[in-house]
């Protein structure tokens, strides 16, 4: 007879081991099935252990007879008063026919004779209201299927400005600020690097350039680093200043690339989809880089533009424009 055992262990020997310890046989006297190998893992992580089923012959056990099992036999016993006879039963006499008592319309009782007992009323016929006949619609092959209601998307379009013009005062305490702060965060990220000030274009702008012999890790991924600068300059300018001066940092002309970049993306993503007539989703941007694919795609055929998400992760999504298409 038959029988086997499953056991783990770290690798397949180790398994086997364990089966024949269990067992306390020796490796011939088993056969061994490997179920599994198991796997040694990264520095232990995602390690299995290896599993194997050991078969053994056990002898046979003997069958045992069944036993008969001896039930006893009861005897009948006698039932009680067996000598009396059985009373016959007391037939009960047929109900008599009662007469029933009908009224009639002007009220005055009548007696009916009773209906005999092989009587079946017959089904009475209820006036029912004639149905409503719906006018059959034609079927068709195909169901007409509704139109869609298409949601109005209102495109983002990008809001002028509003220019405050600043005082010459504050545009030279602005500068000063600017200049010291941005220098010290350049000394303190271990950058070689100059800041100057670059010719006024805006009434309420303060544009500063970063100059120096690499100039990679000022800018960043994508203008990260470049945009954080900007971000910590404009709130130093704005917690020390009476008036509202916007910061502008650049370096190597990184925001008119960007933006030229920006642009042929924007560009290419609305020709896509005026072709396959699918909304497509650009990455997170900050406002600034969003502001440019809004004007850049605002008179563009076919597209519309809007926003969605919350900040950092705010996108836009380039969908096609059905007016358009219904004007066409």
């Amino acid at each position: 007879m038959e029988k086997f055992i499953e056991t783990t262990g770290d690798t397949r020997d180790a398994a086997i081991q364990a089966a024949l310890d269990q067992l306390g046989m020796d490796r011939d006297d088993v056969s061994v099935e490997v179920l599994d190998n198991g796997k040694k893992g990264f520095l232990g992580i995602g390690a299995t252990p290896a599993r194997v089923r050991v078969t053994y012959q056990v002898p046979d056990e003997p069958v045992k007879k069944a036993e008969p099992v001896h039930t006893p036999v009861e005897k009948p016993s006698k039932p009680r008063h067996a000598d009396k006879p059985a009373a016959a039963k007391e037939e009960k006499p047929a109900a008599k026919p009662q007469k029933l008592s009908i009224t009639d319309e002007d009220d005055t009782p009548r007696l009916v004779k009773a209906a005999p007992a092989d009587f079946v009323p017959e089904k009475l016929e209820i006036e029912r209201p004639p149905r409503r006949e719906r006018p059959r619609r034609e079927r068709s092959g195909r169901r007409d299927r509704r139109p869609r209601e298409e949601r109005p998307i209102t495109p983002s379009v990008p809001k002028e400005r509003e220019l405050i013009p600043v005082s010459e005062e504050c545009m030279k305490k602005a500068e000063q600020l600017a200049t010291d702060f941005v220098t010290g965060l350049l000394e303190k990220m271990g950058v070689e690097g100059t800041v100057a000030t670059l010719p006024q274009v805006e009434c309420d702008q303060l544009r500063l350039e970063i100059s120096g012999p690499d100039m990679g890790p000022i800018i960043g991924r994508r203008g990260d680093t470049l945009d954080a600068i900007q971000y910590l300059g404009s709130l130093v300018l704005n917690n020390a200043l009476d008036e509202h001066v916007r910061l502008s940092v650049n370096t190597e002309n990184y925001r008119e690339k960007r933006a030229e970049s920006l642009e042929r993306l924007a560009r290419k993503m609305a020709m896509k989809v005026v072709k396959s007539h699918r909304s497509m989703t650009l990455e997170p941007m900050n406002p600034y880089e969003r502001r440019i694919i809004h004007a850049a795609l605002q008179d563009f055929n076919g597209v519309t533009t809007y926003s969605t998400g919350t900040e950092p992760g705010r996108r836009v999504v380039i969908a096609p424009d059905n007016s358009y298409r219904s004007r066409s």
